[in-house]
Order: structure tokens, then sequence, then C-alpha cells
């Protein structure tokens, strides 16, 4: 896909505005792809539960302590991030994964700030339902 979104990105340079900065672009035009690619899969394999996501592998070495409970509890919000419904997961992937304002995100995604804010708010709220339980979940899982 990663090459699909430069490709058409190179073909389509001459659709560029450059009203916004060149990045959030890019960034709409690979967003847009991934919707299109996600539409052709079933919905059914689209809905995903916090136990079907795997895991990354952790490439430091694990020292414990502190840094390894500060590990587990980004593990356990990355994990519940994928597991929000998608425009929950676009919205706060963007803003917080990628740093970017709700400018730039709201152009990113084709949508209005405010319902960019929204989304985000309303992601939060979910999060911070189901953060607790999956923090002391794994909690359970180290004793």
């Amino acid at each position: 896909m990663a090459q699909e979104a430069f490709l058409r990105a190179y073909r389509g340079l001459a659709k560029w505005r450059k009203e916004a900065v060149f990045s959030t672009w890019l960034f709409a035009l690979a967003t847009n792809l991934y919707r299109s690619e996600l539409r052709r899969i079933p919905a059914r394999m689209v809905s995903v539960s916090l136990e079907d996501i795997a895991e990354p592998a952790d490439a430091r070495a694990s020292e414990g302590g502190r840094e390894e409970e500060e590990h587990d509890r980004d593990l356990a919000v990355r994990r519940a991030v994928w597991a929000l419904p998608a425009k929950y997961r676009e919205a706060l992937i963007l803003f917080y994964f990628h740093e970017m304002d709700v400018t730039s995100a709201a152009r990113s995604l084709g949508l209005p700030e405010g319902t960019v804010k929204a989304r985000l708010f309303r992601g939060r709220e979910i999060l911070r339902g189901k953060l607790p339980q999956l923090l002391f979940v794994a909690h359970l899982k180290e004793a």
C-alpha cells in the first residue's frame, strides 16, 4: 500500500494545491487509499477484539522495574486504540501517534475540525473506560 500511495502522489502531484503542507496532502492521499482497501475487506474481518491483536516484539532487553511497567502501559494503550472503531482510531492515531494538530488531522481525514475534536473526545472516553480493565488484567498476568 505504501508503494501505491507514493505512486499516486507522484502521478497526482499537479493536483496538490499548495494551500496546505505537502505532508498533510500526502497523508490524506495515503489515508484515503487505506480506507479504500479497508472497504474491500469483509466487515467481519475489520472488527478486532483486544485478545486478537498480536503484541509487537520488544526490541530492547527486558530490564524490569519502571521501564517494563511503562512499556506494559504503552502496549495496553496501543492495543486499546487498535480495538476502537475506525473513525475514533484514525483520529487518535493522527493526533497522538503522528503528533498532528487538529487542523492537520482534519485535512488528512477530509473532515471538519469540529468532527475531529468530537472523535478525539469520544475515543478518549472509550479508552478511559477500557484502560483500567486492561491494565489490571496485564498486572494480574505478571503476578
